[in-house]
C-alpha cells in the first residue's frame, strides 16, 4: 500500500500535465481547429530549425532558474509564488546598472564592473524575496498573500520607472536604453552563432551548473539537511535548533537569487535592455516545472525543457493555425499550471489520508 501511495504521488504531476495538455487540445474544437494539429504544433515546433531549438533552450534556461526559485523554498515547506515580481525588479536593476556604469579601457576594470553589476542584480533579487521573509517573521503574514501583493507592486514600480525615468530616448516602445556596448559581449556567444542568432547564451550552462550545485548542497551539506528537515517537520527541526527565521532567510534569499538569474539571462544574454512585458510569466511557469520534477534539482532540467517545448509550440499557434492567437498560449499555460498543481496536492492529500487510515 505504501509503495502504491508513493508511486501515485510521483506520477500525479505528470498525469496532471497530460490531462491539462489534452484539455487544451480539446479546447481548440471551440475555435474550429483540429486538436491533433494543435497537439502536433505544441510538441514538434521546437526542432523545426536550429533557431527554434536555440529559442527553446533560451526558454529552458529561464525556466530552470524559475523552477529553482520555487523548489528551494518548497523544500522548506514554503509555497513561493513571488518569483515573477522578483524577476522584473532584478532585471530592471541589471539594465539600469548596465547603462549607468561605464568601465575603463582595461580588462581589470571591465571585470570589476561586470562583477558589480551581476552581484548587484543578484542582491536585488535576494532583497526583493527577503521582503516576504520579513513580513512572515515580523507580522506572521502568509507567504502566498505577501508574494501576490509584491508581484503587483514590483510590476507597477518597474513599469513606472521604465516609462517615466529610464525610457530609451531612441525608442517609442516601453523599454530602457541598451546597456553599454562593453557589456554586450554575449552578442558573439558561441551558442548564439551555432543556433542561428537565437536568444540562447552561456547562461544555459550557468543554470545547469546551479542545478548540479544545489543537488550536491541538498545531499552533502548541513545547510541542505537543515532546509529539508524543517520542510519535513518544522516542530522537530525546531527542537534540533533550526530556527524558522534562519530557514526563511536562507531559502527565500536563494529563491530571489535564482529569480534574478532570469533577469540576467534576458538583459545580458538576449535583448541587452529591459523591456516591459519581456517575461511570459516565467515565475508561474516555474511552479509547474518544479512540481513536475518533484523538487528534484536535477529533474528540473528535464521538466524545464519539456515546458519550454510546450511554450515554444504555444507561441507558434497564431502562425500555424487559422483561428488561434498568441493569447491562447496564456490559456494553455494557466490550464497546465493549474492541472499540475492541483493533481500534485490532491495526490499529497490522498496519500496523507491513506497513511492515517
Amino acid at each position: 500500500m505504501n509503495r502504491n501511495i508513493f508511486n501515485l504521488t510521483r506520477l500525479a504531476p505528470w498525469l496532471g500535465l497530460i490531462g491539462g495538455l489534452v484539455l487544451c487540445c480539446l479546447l481548440a474544437l471551440f475555435f474550429h481547429e483540429s486538436p491533433w494539429h494543435v497537439f502536433k504544433i505544441l510538441t514538434t515546433s521546437f526542432y523545426n530549425s536550429k533557431f527554434d531549438l536555440g529559442l527553446t533552450l533560451f526558454y529552458t534556461t529561464c525556466l530552470i532558474f524559475a523552477g529553482l526559485s520555487f523548489a528551494v523554498p518548497m523544500k522548506a515547506g514554503l509555497f513561493h509564488i513571488g518569483s515573477e515580481g522578483q524577476i522584473l525588479f532584478s532585471a530592471l536593476i541589471g539594465a539600469y546598472l548596465g547603462t549607468a556604469i561605464v568601465p575603463f579601457d582595461n580588462p581589470f576594470s571591465f571585470i570589476i564592473a561586470t562583477a558589480i553589476i551581476i552581484l548587484s542584480t543578484l542582491a536585488a533579487g535576494a532583497a526583493s524575496a527577503l521582503l516576504i521573509a520579513a513580513f512572515k517573521i515580523f507580522k506572521q503574514a502568509h507567504e502566498v498573500v505577501v508574494a501576490i501583493m509584491l508581484n503587483f507592486i514590483f510590476a507597477a514600480i518597474t513599469t513606472w520607472l521604465t516609462v517615466n525615468r529610464l525610457q530609451s530616448p531612441t525608442s517609442q516602445n516601453p523599454e530602457t536604453a541598451l546597456i553599454n556596448e562593453s557589456f554586450q559581449f554575449l552578442k558573439n556567444d558561441y551558442l548564439k552563432t551555432y543556433f542561428e542568432n537565437s536568444p540562447v547564451s552561456v547562461f544555459l550552462f550557468a543554470a545547469l551548473g546551479c542545478c548540479m550545485i544545489l543537488h550536491f548542497v541538498e545531499r552533502k551539506t548541513f545547510i541542505g539537511y537543515k532546509i529539508r528537515a524543517y520542510g519535513a517537520n518544522p516542530h522537530a527541526a525546531a527542537r534540533l535548533g533550526f530556527t524558522q527565521n534562519e530557514i526563511l532567510m536562507i531559502s527565500l534569499g536563494m529563491a530571489g537569487v535564482f529569480s534574478a538569474g532570469v533577469g540576467l539571462t534576458e538583459v545580458f544574454g538576449n535583448t541587452f535592455q529591459y523591456k516591459i512585458g519581456f517575461s511570459p510569466q516565467y515565475g508561474f511557469l516555474g511552479i509547474a516545472v518544479s512540481l513536475l520534477a518533484q523538487q528534484n534539482f536535477l529533474g528540473i532540467i528535464g521538466s524545464a525543457f519539456l515546458m519550454a517545448c510546450l511554450h515554444k509550440g504555444a507561441s507558434d499557434l497564431d502562425l500555424e493555425t487559422e483561428h488561434l492567437t498568441r493569447d491562447f498560449s496564456r490559456v494553455l499555460q494557466a490550464i497546465i499550471i493549474f492541472s499540475v498543481a492541483a493533481s500534485y496536492y490532491l495526490a499529497q492529500h490522498f496519500a496523507g489520508r491513506k497513511r492515517k487510515s
